[in-house]
């Protein structure tokens, strides 16, 4: 669905705001959120979202 776009920050931010439930609601284990298990889902939707980014050269 995104993959065809050159997403900016804060349209990322964005898009993981609007899932934040449904971020929270996969993180559960155990009946408790698991603040690693969505760090690391927020982490993964944002380097999948970012991929087709033109890298920056920093001198």
């Amino acid at each position: 669905m995104f993959n065809n776009f050159n997403l900016s920050d804060e349209e990322i931010l964005k898009i993981m705001s609007d899932y934040k439930n449904l971020i929270n609601k996969s993180s559960v284990i155990n009946g408790k959120i698991d603040e690693d298990l969505q760090q690391e889902i927020k982490l993964l939707v944002f380097k999948i979202l970012s991929k087709n980014r033109k890298n920056k050269k920093i001198f």
